[in-house]
């Protein structure tokens, strides 16, 4: 049962569940919800929480094939860290643009602010530079005890 506690992977999907769930609440203004039934609008929350972090773990695993190490967040440094949020960040750029304006899947509000050039929002990049690194930091606390 310890192995499964402190199974890194799993740690790190439970924590990055946790924090994109509570990001996705507070970034919510800067969207324009496609329905006012809150059942649905719930349901979006869960499933984009679910998507970040299903992301994060594809990201954690390709970080693993990379680095020949499945625990390599254990010894994680800002090299891995910086790797890890870039390839989050490209991911980001690329969903945000195919979403909002090809596929229309959803769409920003006015508070959203915008990177120039490509008006991808500001906010969903934020998400992938800050929690990114805030999950392997408590994955790490969480392994070591």
């Amino acid at each position: 049962m310890r192995a499964v506690l402190y199974n890194p992977v799993l740690n790190f999907f439970f924590f990055s569940f946790v924090l994109n769930a509570t990001w996705e609440w507070i970034q919510s203004p800067f969207f324009i919800d496609m329905t006012s039934d809150l059942n649905t609008i719930i349901w979006y929350r869960i499933h984009c929480t679910l998507g970040d972090s299903i992301i994060l773990i594809i990201g954690y695993v390709l970080m693993s094939f990379y680095y020949r190490n499945f625990s390599w967040v254990h010894n994680s440094n800002v090299k891995h860290h910086a790797v890890f949020v870039v390839m989050g960040v490209i991911y980001t750029l690329f969903s945000e643009y195919l979403n909002v304006y090809i596929n229309h899947s959803w769409s920003y509000s006015g508070y959203m602010p915008l990177l120039p050039i490509v008006n991808i929002g500001l906010v969903p990049l934020f998400q992938w530079i800050i929690l990114p690194p805030v999950v392997i930091f408590i994955t790490k606390r969480q392994i070591r005890g």
